[in-house]
C-alpha cells in the first residue's frame, strides 16, 4: 500500500483517482439559464462558452453563505457542484427567484456519481476515456484536477479504468488532506449558514467585484473595501488531539476556533477562524492538546486586482 506522500505527490503532480463520490448536482436549462446564475450568484458567468467552469457563491440578503458552489457550462445545460446536503436548500433557494425566467432546476444528486481526476497525467488520462460532456476541471480539489458527473455504475467503471491505465486510487480522507493542506473551505465543515462570504476567504476565487447587484453584494462591498471582517479563514499547524471545535487562545482569551483537521506528512494541519488582530503567519496560539500555530492567512482584505475573481476557466483554457 503506498504511504499517504505517494498518493499526495501522486495527486499533485502524477496521475490518482479518488472514490466516485455523491455529490449534490443541480442541472439547470432553458434560454435564461445563464442569465439567471449571473443575476443570483456572486460571479459574473453571463457570457461565458461551453467547457467554462466558474466558482461562485449564493448568498442571502446579509451576504451569509447559502451555496459555495463549482459551475459548469455545457452545450444544452449547466451544472451546479455542492456539498451534498446544500444541493436540496440550494434548490428551494433558486426556485424562489425563477418567476417568469425560461429556466428548469432539477436535482440529478441521486442518479449520478463523481469521479475525482488528480494530477496533470490523471486529468489527460480521464479526459481521454470520460463523456466529454461529463467532464469539468475542478479548481478547489488542492490539486490539478477533472471532475467526472456519471451514473454510479459508470462512475465505478470509470474509477476503475482510470487504476488499471495507472492511477494510484486515493481514499476520501486523501481528498480532505488536499482539500485542507490547500486551504479550501468546505460548506458543513468550516462554512455554515451564519458565515459570511468575506469570512470564508472565497472572495478571491468566487466574487466579481466589477458586476451588477446579487443578493447580499452592498454587504460584501462595505465589508471587504472598509476592511469590516472582524474574522477570518486560516490555515493553522495544530498539536495532536485539537480537532474541530477546539477553541483558539491568546493570551487566556479566545479568539478563534479550529473548523477542519486533518494528519499530514507534515504534521497535523487544520483550517479555522480568528479574529482580524490575530492575522499574523506565525502568530501563536493556544488550544487543546497545546500550541497552534497560523501557517497562512486564507482571509482576504481586499478585491483581487482588476474586480474579476480567478476562480474562472474560460473554455478551451
Amino acid at each position: 500500500m503506498s504511504s499517504l506522500a505517494d498518493r499526495l505527490a501522486a495527486a499533485r503532480s502524477g496521475a490518482a483517482v479518488g472514490p466516485a463520490l455523491a455529490r449534490g448536482l443541480l442541472r439547470l436549462t432553458g434560454r435564461q439559464r445563464l442569465e439567471f446564475v449571473h443575476r443570483l450568484s456572486t460571479q459574473s458567468v453571463k457570457a461565458l462558452q461551453p467547457g467554462a467552469v466558474a466558482h461562485l457563491a449564493f448568498l442571502d440578503g446579509k451576504a451569509h453563505v447559502i451555496g459555495d458552489a463549482l459551475l459548469a457550462v455545457r452545450p444544452g445545460d449547466l451544472l451546479l457542484e455542492v456539498e451534498p446536503e446544500v444541493a436540496e436548500p440550494l434548490r428551494a433557494h433558486l426556485a424562489r427567484y425563477v418567476l417568469r425566467d425560461d429556466v428548469k432546476l432539477e436535482d440529478l444528486s441521486a442518479a449520478l456519481r463523481v469521479v475525482p481526476a488528480l494530477g496533470p497525467e490523471g486529468v489527460a488520462l480521464a479526459r481521454a476515456r470520460a463523456p466529454q460532456v461529463a467532464a469539468f476541471e475542478h479548481p478547489r480539489r488542492g490539486a490539478p484536477a477533472l471532475d467526472v458527473a456519471l451514473p454510479a455504475a459508470e462512475a465505478e467503471g470509470l474509477r476503475e479504468a482510470l487504476v488499471a491505465a495507472g492511477a494510484t486510487p486515493l481514499g476520501a480522507e486523501d481528498l480532505e488532506v488536499l482539500r485542507v493542506l490547500g486551504g479550501v473551505p468546505r460548506q458543513g465543515a468550516d462554512i455554515d449558514p451564519a458565515r459570511l462570504v468575506m469570512e470564508a476567504a472565497l472572495t478571491a476565487s468566487a466574487v466579481a467585484f466589477d458586476k451588477g447587484c446579487y443578493l447580499g453584494q452592498e454587504i460584501v462591498l462595505r465589508g471587504t473595501f472598509r476592511g469590516q471582517i472582524q474574522r477570518g479563514l486560516v490555515q493553522l499547524a495544530l498539536p495532536a488531539g485539537a480537532g474541530p471545535g477546539a477553541a483558539l487562545r491568546a493570551g487566556g482569551q479566545e479568539v478563534g476556533a479550529v473548523t477542519s483537521a486533518v494528519e499530514t506528512p507534515e504534521g497535523r494541519v487544520g483550517l479555522g477562524y480568528l479574529r482580524r488582530a490575530h492575522w499574523n503567519e506565525g502568530e501563536r496560539l493556544e488550544t487543546e492538546g497545546g500550541e497552534a500555530v497560523v501557517r497562512r492567512v486564507l482571509v482576504a482584505e481586499r478585491e483581487p486586482a482588476g474586480g474579476r475573481a480567478p476562480g474562472l476557466r474560460m473554455a478551451g483554457r
